[in-house]
């Protein structure tokens, strides 16, 4: 994120993933970015990275995901507590969940 640039300024993606965990945490970034109703970003300090969710129009709230092998597969999960969400190829299911914590719905806003 850079200070100098507006709040929902186009922000390059230059760099490309390291890993597994990147690839889907640069999936989840790109489509949390289709919806209008949810704003986000991927952070990352000291190593870690995670996407940071914010919802429009409530609560300034805020939730970060992660994503850890589990059980054989990679699943997003709650970066608060490691709580899985959903595993990392189902990102329309994250993204419904995450909107939920957030205090509303991505589909039902989305189909109308």
């Amino acid at each position: 994120m850079s200070f100098g640039k507006g709040r929902h300024a186009a922000t390059p993606r230059a760099v490309p993933p390291r890993n597994d965990r990147r690839t889907y945490l640069f999936e989840l970034d790109a489509a949390v970015r289709t919806h209008p109703e949810l704003a986000g970003g991927l952070v990352e300090r000291r190593g870690v990275t995670w996407v940071s969710v914010a919802g429009h129009g409530g609560p300034r709230r805020t939730v970060e995901i992660g994503c850890d092998f589990r059980d054989g597969q990679w699943w997003f999960c709650w970066a608060a507590d490691g709580r899985p969400i959903r595993p990392a190829r189902d990102v329309a299911q994250t993204l419904d969940a995450v909107a939920s914590a957030l205090g509303g719905s991505v589909r039902s806003r989305t189909r109308g």
